[in-house]
């Protein structure tokens, strides 16, 4: 498989994630799985669809296999900080948000530092509460 094949099961993913098919997604990400067991954002999207239908557990491993994978994931931080904070775990949402700032603070990605921040900001006034 090539780049272009693996460009092309993320324009499905993707589609399938924004038409709600969060079941047919999965079974997409399976078969790109299968092919490059390494592929960071192959996790990513399954966090993403396991997060749309409620298994936070799930999700939550996703994220950190996608981070496993590529330690630099901002993006993965900041979705398995968002899965912490529903679950009511303010210190870990804190820590990984945290992380995802950092991080897109050095790629100079400033609405995504700005996201970050508010993030914070909310789940510390939260948790202070």
């Amino acid at each position: 498989m090539n780049q272009a094949i693996l460009r092309e099961y993320y324009t499905v993913i993707k589609n399938k994630i924004s038409q709600t098919m969060f079941d047919s997604a999965l079974s997409s990400i399976d078969k790109l799985l299968t092919h490059f067991p390494k592929d960071e954002h192959g996790y990513y999207y399954r966090g993403v669809c396991q997060f749309a239908i409620a298994d936070l557990k799930t999700s939550i491993k996703c994220y950190q296999a996608a981070i496993k994978i590529n330690p630099a994931y901002a993006k993965a931080y900041f979705n398995l900080g968002v899965a912490f904070y529903v679950l009511k775990d303010y210190d870990n949402a804190l820590i990984n948000i945290g992380k995802a700032l950092i991080i897109f603070s050095k790629q100079k990605e400033l609405d995504k530092k700005k996201r970050c921040i508010d993030a914070l900001t909310l789940i510390q006034k939260e948790r202070d509460y």
